[in-house]
């Protein structure tokens, strides 16, 4: 018959085997997978706070993605605006020669418009063929769209008559044509394109240096914190958790040792016993 001192062991050793296998269980599976919270019974308010941080984490991933995405598109209409700023100043540069109409043959006048023609057309074709991810980065030509000036021409009854035109205006038979037109407005219409041109490269370098880049580095650090937060929160702290398993090794082997020896009331084996569960 068991006494009631080895019935209390055998009972004590039971209980102790049950905590240990519990110990050594969520232990292994903290270890297993970096994580202290597997299910919500683990840490129902931790794991609410740690689905939130993941959402934000999301989210500011998303915008930091977007924001690279606008600075490549803003990249390539930069690209394009430099070809075109350098295209205006080439253009200039014709227009101040087929002004000084002392030194030039009615032949050269034709060569420089011919040029002037090409480089408008070159201008024009970029408007039309930049495109980022299938949108298409201008919504009109450069010709059409830039260096609008008034100039002077002759009306009806040959009247002199004042009226406007862009840089189209420079190609053969405009009004700023480098053979007969007005070449005064012609070097006002270039360098007001040019001055769009070399402003619109501004706002894109302001965007770029102070809205998207430091939009970036604000979404960076909050994910950082977020992630920080998270780690606190979730991550397996590796130390206490071996600590744990090799406590629960330990109550797992003085439980079976204090089950072998309940019928025997091993007294020895009760104080362990008790000693190992605190």
């Amino acid at each position: 018959m068991i006494s009631s001192t080895s019935l209390s062991s055998f009972m004590l050793s039971q209980r102790g085997l049950r905590d240990a296998t519990v110990i050594i269980q969520k232990a292994a599976e903290r270890l297993a997978t970096g994580s202290k919270i597997n299910r919500a019974s683990d840490n129902p308010a931790g794991m609410i706070a740690v689905s939130k941080l993941d959402l934000r984490i999301k989210e500011l991933d998303k915008k930091i993605t977007l924001l690279g995405m606008e600075e490549a598109r803003l990249g390539a209409k930069d690209g394009a605006l430099s070809v075109v700023s350098g295209m205006l100043e080439e253009l200039n540069g014709i227009v101040v020669s087929a002004a000084n109409t002392a030194g030039l043959s009615q032949e050269e006048k034709q060569a420089l418009q011919t040029q002037a023609d090409s480089i408008l057309q070159g201008m024009d074709f970029i408007a039309n063929t930049t495109v980022f991810k299938g949108e298409k980065l201008f919504d009109s030509l450069f010709s059409t769209s830039l260096g609008k000036v008034d100039y002077k021409k002759e009306g009806k009854e040959g009247k002199e008559e004042t009226a406007s035109t862009t840089l189209a205006g420079l190609g053969s038979g405009g009004g700023l044509n480098l053979i007969d037109g007005d070449l005064e407005a012609a070097q006002k219409s270039v360098k007001s394109a040019l001055n769009s041109i070399l402003g619109s490269q501004g706002a894109i370098g302001n965007r770029i240096k102070n809205g998207i880049e430091p939009m970036r580095q604000v979404y960076l650090s909050e994910i950082e914190a977020s992630q920080s937060v998270r780690s606190d929160i979730a991550d397996t702290d590796i130390a206490a958790e071996m600590s744990n398993l090799v406590r629960g090794q330990i109550l797992q082997q003085a439980s079976i040792f204090g089950l072998l020896s309940a019928q025997n009331n091993s007294k020895q084996s009760l104080a362990l016993l008790q000693n190992a569960l605190g």
